[in-house]
């Protein structure tokens, strides 16, 4: 998870030195806050107050751009080694972490597929007959 952490650093500073080094008064924030999504647990809002808010056209005033990266790449790597792990996603299968074991599963489907079925007399006075006119 490190990495991942490092490689939005590497993005930001991209994004922090080409904003720098630009004449425009605005910027668009989405060229900084498309690294920051890239952030791990991002989908759990657990990223969001580093991201930055711009006006209605998703512009924000270049010095103010420049300082929001600066503070977010300081923050990342102060706090890059200390961010907790992801959660595992299991299937609902694994949720206690023990296998189940497949044998009694497989046992149990021969034994139901062995059984022969009785098929159930159909009570023809509660079948649905269409409304007229639908059809």
């Amino acid at each position: 998870m490190a990495g991942n952490i490092d490689a939005v650093i590497a993005a930001l500073r991209v994004v922090l030195d080409a904003a720098e080094e630009s004449d425009e008064p605005f910027v668009k924030v989405e060229a900084a806050n498309r690294w920051i999504k890239q952030l791990p647990g991002t989908w759990t809002g657990r990223w969001r107050k580093l991201m930055l808010k711009g006006d209605g056209s998703g512009d924000a005033r270049r010095d103010e751009f420049v300082g929001h990266v600066r503070a977010v790449l300081a923050f990342l790597e102060s706090n890059s080694k200390e961010t907790p792990a992801t959660r595992k996603w299991w299937s609902l299968r694994r949720r206690s972490g023990q296998q189940q074991p497949a044998a009694p599963v497989a046992a149990q489907a021969a034994a139901a597929a062995a059984k022969p079925v009785k098929a159930r007399p159909v009570n023809l006075l509660r079948v649905r007959k269409p409304m007229p006119g639908v059809h």
